[in-house]
């Protein structure tokens, strides 16, 4: 098949072809994305289809349909209960975590701050003072309409604090200006920091505690709005659900079927390596699908469990967020523990 074309040709027909399927997918996601759902929920459900069907009830074996339907009422009644309960107190755990959280990293830096601040000032004593530089006299000349005086000063504060700002001249009126002064930041800023002055570690981390609880806020109350925007679209798509639902319970109903028809589509000559090729992707996907989402439940159930043992607050959410960001490989986890590590060093503290 497609011989005549050589190796490059076929190659490139392949990635034509893989071309356009993409941008078919892209330009119909909306009307592909509850089949391609469907399929995936049907993928991750089917061990569990054949297994209760392959067992017996008085002798009986369980049919398929039998066993789709247990599984979605099982699914109905944890999304029912399991929504009622988590969305509102995963709610109410957020805002009092925003209002917490502050407070847990001001306790942090002004519980370590003084002893990192110990720390680096035993560090640097040992090494020799940098020799001082008597600074230049610095002339300020101020014009007045009616007189032009030199003032002489020896250190120059004033000029550094004048040059340690940018300014901005904003119209008013056609009599009014206004001029905004901007700090420079780093070593644009005119005003030399002194290495005989030692570094105050606690107000450097309070700072940066201020400037990220700040970053925390905003990114907070932007999360709350996309996870209220998300409910409410997944909640206003009924139908793209219930559809989802209905097409996965079809393929699960008929596998063989539905394996046949793709089958039926694949030349007789290839079956056996189209069946090899399902066989890898299964074992493939299982490891990776199936077993990343039960690392994601066991991971939420373990770290809410060792966080309610410890006494963390919001372990309940804090256990969401582990099992979330478990679907992330190793950058999840980390993500996800930097909140722990900080409400759990808040009650290390107390």
């Amino acid at each position: 098949m497609l011989k005549f074309l050589g190796k490059k040709g076929r190659t490139l027909v392949i990635l034509i072809l893989l071309g356009a399927l993409l941008g078919i997918i892209l330009f119909l996601n909306k009307i592909l994305f509850p089949f391609l759902l469907a399929s995936f929920l049907a993928y991750v459900l089917a061990p569990v289809i054949d297994n209760l069907h392959q067992r017996k009830i008085r002798s009986h074996s369980i049919s398929r349909g039998g066993a789709v339907l247990l599984v979605y009422f099982v699914i109905l009644v944890v999304l029912i209960g399991g929504g009622s309960y988590v969305v509102p107190k995963v709610s109410a755990e957020m805002g009092s975590m925003i209002q917490e959280f502050p407070k847990a990293v001001t306790k942090i830096s002004k519980k370590w701050g003084p002893v990192l601040d110990e720390n680096i000032r035993s560090i640097t004593s040992l090494f020799p003072e940098p020799d001082k530089v008597e600074p230049l006299p610095v002339i300020e000349k101020i014009e007045d309409k009616n007189q032009s005086t030199e003032i002489w000063t020896e250190n120059g504060e004033l000029l550094k604090i004048l040059d340690s700002y940018t300014y901005e001249i904003k119209g008013l009126d056609s009599d009014r200006i206004e001029v905004v002064p901007h700090r420079k930041s780093g070593s644009e800023s005119g005003i030399e920091e002194n290495p005989n002055v030692p570094l105050d570690m606690q107000t450097q981390l309070s700072l940066l505690a201020e400037e990220g609880v700040d970053k925390l806020k905003a990114n907070m109350v932007r999360f709350l709005g996309l996870g209220r925007q998300l409910i409410s679209q997944v909640v206003g798509s009924v139908f793209t659900l219930f559809l989802t639902f209905m097409v996965a319970a079809f393929i699960l109903v008929d596998t063989e079927r539905t394996l046949s028809f793709w089958r039926s589509l694949v030349p007789l000559q290839y079956h056996t390596r189209y069946s090899d090729l399902l066989k890898s992707l299964d074992k493939g996907l299982n490891g990776v699908v199936r077993g990343q989402l039960i690392i994601c439940l066991v991971n939420g159930i373990l770290t809410f469990i060792g966080l309610m043992i410890i006494g963390v607050p919001f372990a309940f959410t804090l256990g969401l967020v582990a099992m979330v960001f478990s679907l992330i490989p190793i950058f999840g986890t980390i993500l996800s523990s930097i909140p722990i590590v900080i409400m759990g060093l808040t009650i290390s503290l107390s």
